[in-house]
């Protein structure tokens, strides 16, 4: 086993299941074909992707632009006991001919550009995506109310600034204007929100008394079949993320 990669992020974020990988990996899954050709767009630390490779059996492909990605995706594929290929590129120029992939996926990636540039990269998603094939898009969620508190709150100092946030039907025109037939709305994580507060607001907050209170009653709601609800259309419009499924039909 490799040595755990240096990463932006906090180890136990990406090792552990406080993060939302296991729920964004989940509602993925449920729109991917068994052995298709997949491409992920800033495949970040490569967890998601290798599940993919393996418990689906597909031939999956990375692409990112960050470094400590490459070393990431390493320590997750020899986990997962799994090859994915990976290339440094550009998500607005893929380094791909057209039509090469069954499904084209981004998880938590456009939305760090500005609304017509994430479109550019929603129609270059499009173009390397086979005529009938899949392309699937999340983003973090304007109406996840503590997540957009969190960001309102720390401002620039939030760690993945600038960060947008849109609601499923801004996603949904927005992939309808990169040449996609949207199919489904979905979303994932909507306890995920309360954990970003509490790691990059309460704990830094000046009230120990404060703190305290909200994390005791955070415990206590993780409990609960709220803090991990499922539901597929509650999850497009409140979850953490919401993630759109589109088509390409031309």
């Amino acid at each position: 086993m490799s040595k755990k990669p240096n990463w932006l992020y906090i180890p136990e974020w990406l090792l552990g299941d406080t993060w939302h990988f296991p729920y964004a990996y989940k509602t993925f899954r449920k729109y991917i074909p068994r052995e298709a050709l997949v491409l992920e767009v800033g495949f970040g630390s490569g967890r998601i992707l290798t599940r993919i490779a393996r418990e689906l059996n597909c031939k999956c492909v990375g692409v990112d632009m960050a470094e400590g990605a490459f070393p990431s995706l390493s320590f997750f594929s020899q986990q997962q006991g799994v090859k994915v290929e990976a290339m440094k590129g550009d998500g607005f120029f893929l380094p791909f001919k057209d039509e090469s992939f069954d499904v084209v996926y981004s998880e938590g990636v456009i939305e760090h550009f500005p609304i017509g540039r994430a479109e550019e990269m929603v129609r270059e998603h499009a173009r390397v995506c086979r005529l009938g094939g899949l392309v699937i898009v999340s983003v973090p969620n304007k109406f996840a109310f503590f997540h957009s508190l969190t960001k309102l709150l720390l401002g620039h100092r939030f760690l993945f600034s600038p960060e947008a946030s849109l609601s499923t039907f801004q996603l949904s025109r927005l992939m309808a204007r990169g040449g996609l037939t949207s199919l489904v709305r979905d979303g994932f994580a909507f306890g995920c929100q309360f954990y970003m507060f509490q790691a990059f607001f309460l704990d830094q907050a000046s009230s120990p008394m404060l703190t305290g209170i909200v994390m005791r009653l955070l415990a206590l709601f993780k409990k609960t079949n709220l803090y991990h609800f499922e539901n597929p259309w509650l999850n497009s419009l409140i979850g953490f993320q919401t993630l759109v499924v589109g088509r390409r039909e031309y």
